[in-house]
């Protein structure tokens, strides 16, 4: 008999920390399940070597597209009526992700021993995130677990296309910046040294601003690794200064502070949130262990940090759109949509309604800001383009005028 101890979200909406007897781990969770208590996740403490740091990244990783296909297999095969275990083998059998297939033996045995799946699936939240354990669970103990299993892959839906269309908006711009940094470059380091070699033969006087190039271009070569060192350095160092909390939560208010970059950075975090939200409290998930679940999905350390501050108004007793609109943080669009959710007994719905138009609002911004950066881009391009151009080629139209 061992000693277990669990962060809990109780039927009240509040979190504590209980410690259980129980002859293992599993034993111990079941038994407060048992008695209506939703189980927080605990992190793997176990200790790993040190190049394993590099490695964690992509251990275990299953991608958005392979998990929704799982989920979606699940949810077509518990609708038609089948077993769990048998689900579980059918999906393994038809896998095609190995790590997938892996796990799925794993959680195939822990359910035969008696584990609920939600239970199984959260021992390893490097592929089951805790949101998904989580709305498994409310379905488990709300004897809907089909519905919250199609609410989940409604959500995984929402969330594959609000990203695709961030990256189909962002993709074009970023492939435009790349090859204008390459063709400048190749100006620089390529076509203005074989000019230079070429005039060097010249006894005439170069024009100055060819003079200030070649300057330019000779001690950007002799310089090149150095400066690629430096900013090789420079990367790194502010890596590792993301890593710490300081400096994430540095960064991520800089980022917030950026022209139109941080309108959108703030709406994406903001829609996840309130989407994240709504399918908690549609789940029937209590309010606080919800709004802990939701703000795991806020990547940006300082949105999360203030909307965080939120929770003990709310273990207090102040409304939601109350404890929301004191951390200063939250959109007025947001904040009405969750006051009129609360005094309507319509929350979930209002929270839904409130992300669907945050994401009208960011396709809005994206269209806007693609529409206005690729010009600039390829302006910007052309004008470096052709100052150098014309620079090297000026002494040559200085020797046309002069034999003219």
């Amino acid at each position: 008999m061992g000693h277990y101890t669990f962060r809990i979200g109780t039927p009240t909406g509040s979190i504590r920390t209980l410690a259980v007897d129980g002859e293992s781990p599993e034993t111990a969770r079941q038994t407060l399940e048992a008695q209506g208590y939703f189980v927080f996740p605990e992190a793997d403490r176990r200790p790993t070597r040190a190049w394993l740091v590099f490695a964690r990244p992509f251990r275990g990783r299953v991608s958005a597209r392979a998990f929704l296909v799982f989920n979606q297999g699940l949810l077509a095969l518990v609708r038609a009526g089948l077993p769990i275990l048998t689900a579980l083998d059918l999906l393994r059998q038809r896998g095609e992700h190995p790590r997938l297939r892996v796990l799925l033996a794993e959680i195939r045995e822990a359910v035969r021993g008696g584990a609920a799946l939600s239970a199984a699936l959260a021992k390893h939240p490097q592929v089951f995130p805790p949101l998904y354990t989580a709305a498994l669970y409310a379905g488990e103990q709300s004897g809907n677990f089909v519905d919250a299993l199609s609410r989940y892959v409604e959500y995984q839906k929402r969330l594959m296309a609000l990203r695709q269309r961030l990256r189909a908006a962002l993709t074009l711009p970023a492939i435009l910046a790349l090859a204008s940094l390459f063709v400048i470059v190749f100006l620089l380091t390529f076509v203005v040294p074989t000019f230079t070699r070429i005039y060097g033969d010249m006894e005439a006087q170069l024009p100055a601003p060819t003079r200030l190039l070649i300057a330019v271009t000779t001690s950007l070569q002799a310089a090149l690794p150095m400066v690629a060192a430096a900013f090789t350095a420079l990367g790194i160092a502010a890596w590792r200064w993301y890593r710490t909390e300081a400096g994430r939560q540095a960064m991520d208010r800089w980022a917030l502070a950026l022209p139109w970059v941080g309108g959108l950075l703030a709406g994406y975090a903001f829609s996840l949130f309130a989407r994240t939200l709504a399918m908690m409290q549609a789940g029937g998930i209590p309010m606080i262990p919800s709004l802990e679940t939701s703000l795991t999905t806020v990547r940006n350390a300082h949105l999360g940090g203030r909307l965080r501050t939120a929770i003990p108004r709310v273990v207090a007793g102040s409304s939601l759109a109350d404890a929301l609109d004191r951390t200063g943080a939250t959109p007025p669009l947001l904040l009405e949509m969750v006051a009129v959710g609360e005094s309507s007994g319509a929350l979930g719905d209002m929270l839904g309604h409130a992300a669907d138009l945050l994401d009208a609002e960011m396709d809005m911004r994206l269209t806007t800001l693609t529409a206005a950066i690729e010009p600039v881009i390829m302006i910007g391009m052309g004008l470096v383009v052709a100052t150098i151009v014309v620079i090297m080629y000026l002494p040559i139209f200085h020797l046309s005028a002069v034999i003219h």
